[in-house]
């Protein structure tokens, strides 16, 4: 039998554990044209939970649109990832795909054969060298205004990593997006994982986007539905997992959808007929060394006096940062420590917590930091 848990993007028709609250929700909101915020920290997740969403939506004769924004390097892209992906929804249809391509008149669609042989990729190109940048963007989203108007169906609209628009003159892009989003009959998510530079795009009096999309914020996978969608999992693939080695699993995790994903495949791996709790441990340790090689990436983007701060939350996370003790113990400056936590929060890599200290969003990567 195949190993029931995966790592990477689950697709809709996969067994998905718990969302049935955030499925139905989110999928209401998309029906009522309402636009919605979705963050939560990496990995927990928002992608397979938005292309199920959309997956529901379909089904009920909507055109669901998905953009991936990650990494997106200036306007131009914005704009032609945007047209990219309308062309690629509606070009099984051939003529909804005809008229998109009358309407979408900023770029014209390519088909090539598909490096694997089979098919074809499809990408874009301007239709004109002389328009770029903000009005090759305005001329898109006019565009993409005009295709939602003459859709008899309900359009859906998804950016992923949105957050990701405020390295490339962030506020004029805002503008420009929010300036044709705010008066278009459809419904619109912005999904990302640094929610602090989120939270501040759509909560600042002084930006473009605020007070304009319901916040929603994905948590941490419920522990108990969690233990019963891993026993599940084993049980359907003919093996068992006892409630205490589930358990094990997740609080290893601390619920972290991701790894809970990834903890338990090397557990199914591992086991023969039945999980044991020693397998937990060992295949938590194949994690870490798979994702030492992620954590080292995040590192290598920081200065020394910050990963010291992360490296010092992550041993003492029941120590407040400015308080004597903390300082005394690390010989950190309050200067010093305040500069740092400031970065490091809007990197999404520290959070507050209820007692007010801090702490590593990432469950993992605070193990792994103890262990440097």
């Amino acid at each position: 039998m195949n190993n029931p848990f995966v790592s990477g993007v689950i697709p809709p028709g996969d067994p998905f554990c718990d969302r049935t609250k955030e499925l139905k929700e989110l999928t209401s909101y998309a029906g009522d044209n309402v636009n919605v915020v979705l963050y939560s920290p990496r990995r927990y997740g928002k992608t397979s939970l938005v292309k199920r969403v959309q997956s529901a939506l379909l089904e009920k004769g909507c055109v669901a649109v998905y953009v991936d924004l990650y990494g997106v390097s200036n306007m131009d892209d914005v704009a032609a990832r945007t047209a990219r992906s309308v062309f690629s929804v509606t070009h099984p249809n051939d003529s909804l795909f005809k008229k998109t391509v009358r309407i979408l008149k900023a770029f014209r669609p390519v088909l090539r054969p598909a490096e694997t042989g089979s098919g074809f990729s499809l990408s874009v190109e301007a239709a004109t060298e002389s328009l770029r940048g903000p009005d090759l963007l305005r001329e898109t989203m006019e565009n993409l205004g005009e295709f939602i108007q003459s859709s008899k169906d309900p359009v859906h609209i998804a950016f992923d990593e949105f957050q990701e628009i405020v390295e490339i003159d962030g506020l004029k892009v805002e503008g420009i997006l929010r300036s044709y989003v705010q008066v278009q009959r459809a419904s619109y998510f912005f999904v990302g994982s640094r929610r602090r530079v989120l939270l501040d795009m759509f909560g600042q009096r002084n930006r473009p986007f605020f007070q304009s999309s319901i916040l929603y914020e994905l948590p941490a996978l419920p522990h108990d539905d969690l233990v019963a969608y891993i026993s599940n999992g084993f049980k359907k693939a003919g093996k068992s997992c006892p409630e205490k080695v589930a358990q094990q699993i997740s609080q290893k995790v601390a619920q972290h959808p991701f790894y809970a994903q990834k903890l338990s495949f090397y557990v199914f791996e591992m086991t023969k007929k039945t999980a044991q709790s020693e397998d937990v441990d060992v295949a938590y340790w194949r994690v870490l060394e798979e994702e030492k090689f992620f954590f080292e990436a995040i590192l290598q983007g920081l200065t020394l006096k910050q990963i010291a701060l992360l490296k010092a939350i992550a041993r003492t996370p029941h120590l407040t940062v400015f308080s004597s003790d903390f300082l005394a113990k690390y010989r950190f400056s309050q200067g010093m420590v305040q500069n740092a936590v400031t970065k490091l929060h809007m990197l999404d890599l520290i959070e507050r917590t209820g007692r007010g200290t801090w702490r590593i969003v990432d469950p993992v990567f605070s193990q792994w930091l103890k262990g440097m």
